[in-house]
């Protein structure tokens, strides 16, 4: 092993280890949070309460992502951007306070996502990824990042690149740790 992949192997041990300490942090309080919106979903819209989503994340391999389902029953969950009326009502709040994507800290245990990195793409998005894009895949997706919190939202993510690519040229314990304060920040600062 090389200085160089020795380097790079403690990086991600202390990711990791990072990862899993915000998460064990975040998990009681996410819990209950998850938990009283699982039940308003059901009160208001019914069954079913979460939705899996195909994603793809490092190297290119596909995994299982959650999330509570913030659109009408009949809506293609892999639909792009919200059509008029897909959107339910507790489904408009549960997306402004980003608390649709608490499930995700699932994928954080488990290894398949980290806390902050680039958003996992959906499938079909990737196939079509050119070489700049193909750059994203070189490490775990997240649940915040600096295109979540910076990036403009009328431009998708494949198609605005800056942002992670900067993030993964320059990825260490304090960006993650200002990314993370940020996303707190804008979460509160949303209504």
């Amino acid at each position: 092993m090389t200085d160089v992949q020795y380097s790079a192997y403690l990086r991600s041990r202390r990711k990791r280890c990072f990862d899993l300490v915000v998460c064990l942090l975040l998990l009681l309080p996410a819990m209950v949070v998850t938990t009283l919106a699982a039940a308003w979903i059901l009160i208001q819209e019914g069954r079913p309460v979460f939705f899996i989503h195909e994603r793809i994340g490092k190297d290119g391999k596909p995994f299982s992502l959650p999330k509570l389902r913030t659109m009408t029953k009949e809506t293609n969950p892999y639909h792009c951007g919200a059509a008029a009326g897909s959107v339910t009502l507790c489904g408009k709040f549960l997306r402004r306070h980003r608390i649709d994507e608490l499930p995700q800290l699932l994928c954080v245990m488990t290894g398949t996502m980290s806390m902050v990195g680039p958003r996992p793409e959906l499938p079909n998005i990737v196939a079509k990824y050119e070489a700049v894009h193909k750059q994203r895949l070189c490490t775990k997706p997240g649940i915040t990042g600096l295109w979540q919190i910076m990036g403009n939202r009328d431009v998708a993510i494949h198609e605005d690149m800056t942002y992670d690519l900067y993030y993964i040229g320059n990825a260490n314990l304090w960006l993650d740790l200002k990314i993370l304060a940020m996303t707190f920040l804008f979460v509160l600062k949303a209504h």
